[in-house]
């Protein structure tokens, strides 16, 4: 089958050399309206090359966005001559208005509109009607009476979102505690072995998908609903092809407004969530868990490609509260994710997840493990103290106001994690004990005063204690965070989940 040709912005059928060209959705491919010619493009974006990756690496789609000028565009028609004017704010291709050729700024500027890469729809808008009119229960008797009687799933729109693909050369390195049961334990106390162990090893991660647009990454859960366009993913990124206009057509698109080193951080923390799930995967024997004290990532290459992955969205937004409620299915797969109004205070989420930590593709190399016995004990407790070898850091789906609000404010204030809110057993009677000691305390205070009081003075000098945890990690005091630098450990650097890059 012939391939695409695209030369100077101009894309014709192999077939007839006709422009008037759309996606079909059925087959993903582009299809000439004129002879009926159904034509693809090879994937631009194959895997492999991760371990020779050295420094950042951006595709030109994906580079800064530097606004300006840049940002109206006028486009002389190739076909007819006629000149179109586009605002790449808005949209990213254009239509003659003669002609009707379809045309877009095929050579890329840095302005963040136009993408490396395009993934295109798979899915029809009927099959999306249905996938919408299937996740709302209309019999629900807690669903908000005016979305009942607005919803029409025929108002389900296309819509390419952008991401960022990015492929990862990196280098991990944690060690902590690990306990594991003797024997066939049913219940309390339970007898273990406790091991000190180690794991380095190189992790290369490839097409670790990001959303880059502004609105999704500071997302208001008070004004939208959950974020629910990465907990769609993952998509085939490895069958995404050249940007090409033709596959916007009929649909709707919004413009990458995040530049590369804004996502670093939700990258890095993504890329050690990936780790962390493989070391748990590969050591099912500490069935009490593990508590890693100390995590690091260091980022060796980096190669980043701007892609449009298409999404069929359906909104809804609240007459009394003005919150914005979204449906959102893959396109590609047919993943279905959402939030409706209830009437109550809070939606009603139709589940889904991004779980980025089983999904991304990844190899690990030059594995070095190290599992040395430490002691035996017993406890009333199934898991270790502190256990943190389940953590997801890195989501940007259910749960990621958590890590924005709180990783992201320990990573760069270096405060240690709280405590867990199930508290066990042992930190209660911890707590308990300290509180009578501090009655005792306060009961000598008292007594040495009044002695003092009535024959003489004497002097009392008390010592402060505090009772902390460290839960897993601390981030390390003294970092932070500028454009293009890395994050780095400060003064606080034998603890703490951190990484360079």
């Amino acid at each position: 089958m012939a391939e695409l040709s695209a030369k100077n912005g101009l894309n014709r059928c192999p077939h007839c050399g006709g422009s008037d060209i759309a996606t079909d959705a059925k087959s993903g491919k582009l299809k000439c309206k004129t002879c009926k010619t159904l034509f693809d493009a090879k994937s631009s974006n194959a895997a492999g090359g991760m371990d020779k990756l050295e420094g950042d690496k951006v595709h030109l789609g994906a580079a800064d966005i530097v606004p300006g000028e840049d940002i109206i565009l006028t486009f002389k028609c190739p076909a007819c001559g006629a000149e179109v004017v586009l605002n790449t704010e808005e949209a990213t291709s254009a239509s003659c208005h003669w002609c009707r050729h379809i045309f877009s700024a095929n050579e890329q500027m840095p302005n963040g509109a136009i993408p490396d890469l395009v993934l295109p729809f798979k899915m029809t808008k009927e099959e999306a009607v249905e996938k919408v009119r299937n996740a709302v229960d209309l019999s629900s008797s807690s669903l908000n009476t005016e979305f009942k009687e607005k919803f029409n799933p025929e108002e389900v729109r296309g819509v390419y979102f952008p991401y960022m693909i990015i492929d990862l050369n990196s280098h991990w390195t944690s060690d902590g505690e690990a306990q594991k049961t003797i024997g066939e334990a049913t219940h309390p106390p339970y007898e273990y072995e406790e091991y000190l162990i180690s794991r380095e090893f190189d992790l290369l991660v490839d097409d670790l998908t990001v959303e880059s647009s502004a609105n999704r990454l500071n997302q208001d859960t008070y004004v939208n609903s959950n974020n629910i366009i990465n907990a769609i993913l993952p998509y085939d990124t490895e069958n995404a092809v050249a940007w090409n206009a033709n596959y916007l057509r009929g649909y709707a698109s919004e413009r990458r407004s995040v530049d590369t080193d804004s996502l670093k951080e939700v990258v890095a923390l993504q890329a050690g969530d990936v780790a962390r799930r493989k070391i748990k995967t590969d050591a099912p024997q500490y069935d009490r868990g593990i508590h890693w004290e100390h995590e690091h990532l260091k980022v060796n290459g980096s190669k980043w490609k701007a892609a449009y992955l298409p999404v069929w969205l359906y909104s809804y937004k609240g007459e009394k509260d003005s919150r914005i409620y979204y449906i959102a299915i893959n396109a590609r797969t047919g993943e279905t994710v959402g939030c409706v109004p209830t009437k109550g205070s809070s939606g009603q989420n139709i589940e889904a997840r991004h779980h980025h930590e089983n999904e991304t593709r990844f190899e690990i190399k030059n594995l070095k493990a190290k599992d040395d016995f430490s002691k035996k004990g017993k406890s009333y407790k199934k898991e270790i103290d502190f256990r943190n070898d389940e953590r997801v850091i890195g989501s940007l789906s259910h749960g990621r106001d958590e890590m924005l609000g709180v990783e992201r404010a320990r990573f760069r204030n270096g405060a240690n994690y709280t405590q867990p809110n199930k508290m066990s057993s042992g930190s209660a009677w911890s707590i308990i004990i300290i509180v009578f000691i501090g009655i005792y305390l306060a009961t000598v205070v008292l007594f040495t005063a009044l002695g003092g009081v009535s024959g003489g003075s004497h002097s009392h000098s008390g010592s402060s204690s505090s009772l902390s945890h460290d839960y897993g990690s601390s981030y390390s005091s003294g970092s932070s965070y500028s454009s293009g630098s890395s994050y780095s450990s400060g003064s606080d650097s034998s603890s703490g989940f951190t990484y360079d890059w």
